[in-house]
């Protein structure tokens, strides 16, 4: 059994729900402006408030997810990631936190209980052209960063607390950009803002 996250665990249905009515409300579009940009004359504004309100009675299908996707200008899977720290209910007795869950349906991380093996064998066969290259600097990258670290944490008695919470807010801000599936080329320019600052 898989626990990880805090609070409560959601199914992705109700994380779709969610997502699906906050986009809406970011977008500033209401119920009628939504369902006119989804353009299926079946996803009416009614439907679809039925549906953020968990009142329609079969779930969000992924057809509809992908459409969704499309007339929010959101990728699928800003629809799938629950807000905050909350754990996703992936099967039974299986949850992950965001972060895992993000990175299992990218096909980066496997969850606990996986056949590993069949897991990366699949993931291997969907990734983009290239992207082993990828995962291979970023292993390679979490490597050195690590190794930094802890050499830097070593004399940590000597550093100020002012130092340690700037560099957790730094750390905080990468991390938040990753786990949000920041493009890589945005991420890389925030790391760089932060490197030239320490010259």
């Amino acid at each position: 059994m898989t626990s990880d996250g805090a609070g409560a665990a959601v199914t992705p249905g109700e994380v779709v729900r969610e997502r699906l009515r906050t986009t809406r409300k970011q977008r500033r579009m209401n119920p009628d402006q939504a369902a006119e940009r989804y353009a299926d004359p079946a996803m009416s504004a009614t439907v679809l408030m039925n549906i953020e309100a968990n009142r329609r009675r079969t779930p969000v299908t992924i057809d509809e997810l992908i459409q969704f996707a499309h007339a929010y200008d959101v990728p699928v899977e800003a629809l799938l990631l629950p807000p905050g720290d909350r754990p996703v209910q992936v099967a039974p007795g299986v949850t992950a936190d965001p972060a895992r869950f993000l990175r299992w349906i990218r096909g980066q991380q496997p969850l606990d209980g996986t056949d590993v093996k069949l897991y990366e064998a699949a993931a291997t066969a969907v990734a983009p052209a290239g992207q082993s290259a990828v995962h291979e600097l970023r292993d390679e990258f979490l490597a050195r960063a690590t190794n930094a670290f802890d050499m830097f944490f070593a004399g940590s008695e000597e550093m100020t607390r002012k130092t340690r919470a700037q560099m957790r807010d730094v750390l905080s801000e990468v991390r938040e950009a990753a786990a949000s599936g920041t493009p890589t080329d945005e991420l890389l320019a925030v790391i760089d803002g932060y490197l030239d600052r320490l010259q």
